[in-house]
């Protein structure tokens, strides 16, 4: 099996968990309003926090897990909880959740870095792959790092979206994303609770 096939089984699992395009409408969708080296700060944050988490988990992420004793279906009920917050506010409000500036540079870490970014999905995932060989776990790094590249591209051309978009067209887009993010927040719920029927 030629290098490449191994690298698409890999970067694509990667990618479809991550998701850099849902992940960037639910980017647009709350940060609006803010201005673009704020836009741009956030970006970073979520880009970076999210590699660093990631990259951890896939080093050392059954460690880490058995140490502390959490599970993955923890994991996923407590970004789920999270997520559905958020969504409950986006689809009441048609904005974001309030942020006072000082908070809004920190929503680059939460909820972009964690749960969006590096959440659940994509840990157990890594922690997974890096089960496989030598050649597996490399190219479990690379991928990692081309996919957040990706997020991070997405995210710093939002601007131009947001451009397009008028307010009207951006309440409208909160407001289905954050019946969405809501979707996802319920669907982290039932994964970890049909994770947990089978394990017993």
């Amino acid at each position: 099996m030629s290098i490449v096939t191994e690298f698409i089984k890999v970067f694509m699992p990667l990618l479809v968990v991550i998701d850099p395009f849902g992940c960037m409408a639910i980017f647009v969708s709350m940060t609006s309003s803010f201005n673009r080296d704020t836009r741009k700060s956030i970006s970073k944050d979520a880009v970076l926090y999210a590699g660093i988490i990631i990259i951890l988990f896939a080093l050392a992420g059954e460690i880490i897990i058995k140490f502390f004793g959490i599970s993955i279906e923890a994991l996923e009920i407590a970004g789920g909880i999270i997520l559905l917050l958020m969504g409950i506010e986006m689809v009441r409000q048609g904005v974001k959740p309030d942020t006072s500036t000082e908070e809004s540079k920190n929503m680059g870490i939460v909820p972009f870095a964690t749960p969006l970014l590096a959440g659940p999905g994509a840990i157990s995932l890594v922690i997974i792959l890096m089960r496989g060989p030598l050649y597996t776990k490399i190219l479990t790094i690379i991928s990692i790092f081309l996919v957040l590249l990706m997020v991070y591209i997405f995210f710093i051309y939002s601007s131009k979206i947001l451009g397009v978009l008028g307010d009207r067209a951006m309440t409208a887009i909160t407001r289905i994303f954050g019946l969405l993010l809501a979707g996802f927040a319920i669907q982290y719920f039932l994964d970890a609770l049909v994770a947990l029927s089978v394990i017993k």
